[in-house]
C-alpha cells in the first residue's frame, strides 16, 4: 500500500507543478514558440524539469533497495514538451542526483542510467513527431511512457545483482510504475493543453481588437500623403479602443519625438528602433493604486512599404493590463495592417496617376489635330456667316474647357459630358455640313456621375470611322434609364467594323491604346467586367452601347 500511496502522491505533485509551470510566462513562451527559444530560457526549463526528477526521487518510497517514483515524467516530459535540449538536460540532472542520492544502492546505476535514457528518448521522439507534424495523442503518451518504464525494468534486470533480487524488485514495482506513470503523463499533458488554448484566445482577442482599430483608421491610412492630423487621429483611435497608457504613431521624419517624451526608454529600445522592430520595457515605474509601483510595457514596430520605412507605431501599456507578449501581438497585427493597406493604396494611387498621365497624352495628341480642322472650318464662315462663326468659336471654347477640366475631374455629371459632346458635334456638323446628320434622343433630367471624357471618343469614332465612310453619314445618340442603370447608345450608318478587329476587341487582344479600347477598359475598371462596351456591328452600321450602374465598385 505504501508503494501505491507514494505513486499517487508523486502524480498529485506532478499535476500541481504542471499547473504552476503553465502560469510562468517564460515556460508558456518556450512551449508555444519552440523555434524561438533562447539558451537561458531552455537552461531554466531544463533545470525545472530536472528539479522535478530530484523531487520525485526524494519523495519516493524504499522497496527492497529500489525507489519507485515518477522520475520518468520529469525527464521524458521535458523532452516531449520542450525539445531535445530540455529533455537531455532534465535527464542528466535527474540521473546525477539519483546516483549521488544512494551511491551504494543495488539499483542506483540502473535507475540513473534509465533516467538519462528517458531524457534522450523524449528528445528523439520530440524530433520525430515534430518532423512529421504529429500531435501527442493520449494513446501515444501511454505507449511512450510504458515503453520508457519497460526500458527501466530491463535495465534493472541487466545491472542489478544478484538476479534474484532484480527479478523480485521488478515483480513488485514494474506494473505500478508502468500504469501510474502512463496515466500521470496523460494528465500532465492535459494541463499543458491549457497553454495553447489561452494563447489562441489571447491571439484571437488581439486580432479582433486590431481589426476594429484598423477599420476605424482606414480612412486615415488610405491617403497620399498622410498628414500629421491623420497620425494624431489614428493615435486617438488606437488609444480609445485599447488600454494603452500612451500611443506613438509618427512618420519617419518625426521619429526623434519618441525620445523627447516623459518616458526614458532603455538602450535596447533605442537599438531596436534603429533596426527592424521595437520591443522592450520602458525604464520607468509609476505609482499605481495604494502606492504600488507598476511597470510600463512598450512594444512597437516599423510601418513599411516594401523595404522602406514610412512610420513608427509604439504602444505603451501598464503591465497589470497587458504582458509584453500580448502587446507585441497587438502592435504587430496593427503594423502589418497599416503597412499592407498603405502599400495597396499607393499602388492604386500610382495606377490612377499613370492613367491620368496617359489621358493627358491622349489629349495632347487629339487636340492639335482637331483644333486645326475646327479653325479651318470657322475661318470659312467668318466673312459669309460671322454670327455662325461666333457660335462655332463658343462651341470650340466649350469643348476645350471641358478637356482642360477633365484632367482634374475624375467623375462628372452626365449633363456636362453631353455638353461637351454637343460642342464637338456642332463643330463637326459645320465641317461636313449636309454630309452629316445628327439625331439625339436624350431623356430629360438625367443625372448620373460618369467618368469624364467617356462619350466623346465613341462619338468621334462613329463619325470618323463610321458615318463619314458613306456619302451621307448618320449618327444617332440615345440616352435613357433602364431600371437603375443609365443606358447610352451611339449608332452610325457606316460600313461596320471588320470582323477580325471586332473579334480582337471582344477577346481583349487589340493592340491599340486609345479610342473604344480605352473607354472599354475604363468602364470595366470602374464598374466591373460586365459593364464594358457592347458593340453590334454589320455592313449597315455599328451601335455601341454602355450601361452605367448607380455606383462604382469602390463606392460599394
Amino acid at each position: 500500500m505504501e508503494l501505491y500511496y507514494s505513486m499517487l502522491v508523486n502524480i498529485g505533485l506532478l499535476i500541481l507543478i504542471a499547473n504552476v509551470l503553465v502560469r510562468i510566462p517564460v515556460v508558456t513562451q518556450i512551449i508555444c514558440e519552440e523555434n524561438k527559444h533562447q539558451f537561458q530560457a531552455k537552461l531554466m526549463l531544463g533545470a525545472i524539469f530536472g528539479g522535478f526528477c530530484i523531487f520525485s526521487t526524494c519523495t519516493g518510497a524504499q522497496v527492497q533497495g529500489a525507489i519507485p517514483n515518477t522520475r520518468v515524467l520529469g525527464a521524458l516530459a521535458g523532452g516531449l514538451l520542450c525539445g531535445p535540449f530540455v529533455g537531455i538536460l532534465a535527464g542528466l540532472i535527474g540521473a546525477v542526483h539519483r546516483y549521488l542520492f544512494d551511491v551504494n544502492g543495488v539499483t542506483t546505476f540502473a535507475c540513473a542510467l534509465s533516467t538519462l535514457l528517458e531524457g534522450f528518448l523524449g528528445a528523439v521522439i520530440y524530433h520525430i513527431f515534430r518532423k512529421r507534424n504529429v500531435n501527442f495523442q493520449w494513446y501515444y503518451l501511454v505507449i511512450i511512457t510504458a515503453a520508457a518504464e519497460c526500458l527501466h525494468m530491463i535495465n534493472l534486470l541487466i545491472f542489478v545483482h544478484p538476479k534474484s533480487i532484480a527479478v523480485s524488485i521488478v515483480q513488485v514495482i514494474g506494473l505500478p510504475m508502468i500504469v501510474f506513470n502512463s496515466i500521470g503523463m496523460v494528465m500532465f499533458f492535459s494541463v499543458f493543453e491549457d497553454i495553447y488554448t489561452r494563447q489562441n484566445l489571447i491571439a484571437a482577442d488581439k486580432m479582433r481588437l486590431a481589426l476594429n482599430i484598423a477599420d476605424a483608421c482606414i480612412h486615415n491610412i488610405r491617403k497620399n500623403p498622410i498628414t500629421d492630423n491623420d497620425f494624431k487621429e489614428m493615435e486617438k483611435t488606437i488609444s480609445g479602443f485599447s488600454r494603452c497608457r500612451d500611443v506613438f504613431f509618427l512618420p519617419l521624419n518625426r521619429r526623434d519625438e519618441l525620445f523627447e517624451c516623459d518616458y526614458v526608454f532603455t538602450q535596447n529600445f533605442v537599438n531596436y528602433m534603429e533596426r527592424r522592430c521595437v520591443t522592450d520595457l520602458i525604464d520607468k515605474k509609476e505609482k499605481g493604486p495604494f502606492g504600488i509601483k507598476q511597470t510600463l510595457v512598450a512594444s512597437g514596430s516599423k510601418v513599411t512599404m516594401g523595404s522602406d520605412t514610412w512610420g513608427y507605431l509604439v504602444l505603451v501599456f501598464e503591465q497589470r493590463y497587458s504582458s509584453l507578449e500580448e502587446a507585441e501581438c497587438l502592435v504587430t497585427a496593427l503594423a502589418k495592417f497599416f503597412s499592407t493597406n498603405y502599400e495597396a493604396y499607393q499602388v492604386e494611387y500610382q495606377k490612377k496617376m499613370r492613367e491620368r498621365a496617359e489621358f493627358r497624352v491622349l489629349q495632347s495628341q487629339i487636340n492639335p489635330h482637331f483644333l486645326f480642322n475646327s479653325l479651318n472650318t470657322i475661318s470659312c464662315f467668318c466673312r459669309e456667316k460671322p454670327d455662325y462663326a461666333r457660335e462655332l468659336l463658343l462651341a470650340l471654347s466649350v469643348y476645350f474647357r471641358h478637356n482642360l477640366n477633365s484632367s482634374n475631374d475624375y467623375m462628372i455629371d452626365i449633363d456636362a459630358e453631353f455638353e461637351q459632346v454637343d460642342a464637338y458635334l456642332m463643330l463637326e456638323k459645320a465641317r461636313f455640313e449636309d454630309r452629316l446628320k445628327i439625331t439625339k434622343n436624350i431623356e430629360e433630367d438625367i443625372h448620373r456621375q460618369v467618368p469624364t471624357l467617356i462619350l466623346q471618343p465613341i462619338v468621334e469614332n462613329a463619325i470618323k470611322h463610321g458615318a463619314m465612310k458613306r456619302e451621307v453619314g448618320e449618327v444617332e445618340i440615345d440616352a435613357g434609364m433602364d431600371g437603375d442603370e443609365l443606358v447610352v447608345k451611339i449608332a452610325d450608318n457606316g460600313c461596320g467594323i471588320p470582323d477580325p478587329v471586332l473579334r480582337a476587341f471582344n477577346d481583349k487582344t487589340t493592340k491599340g491604346k486609345y479610342g473604344l479600347l480605352n473607354v472599354d477598359g475604363r468602364l470595366r475598371s470602374i464598374y466591373g467586367e460586365k459593364h464594358g462596351l457592347h458593340i453590334d456591328s454589320s455592313e449597315n452600321g455599328t451601335t455601341v452601347t454602355m450601361r452605367i450602374p448607380p455606383k462604382a465598385l469602390l463606392e460599394g
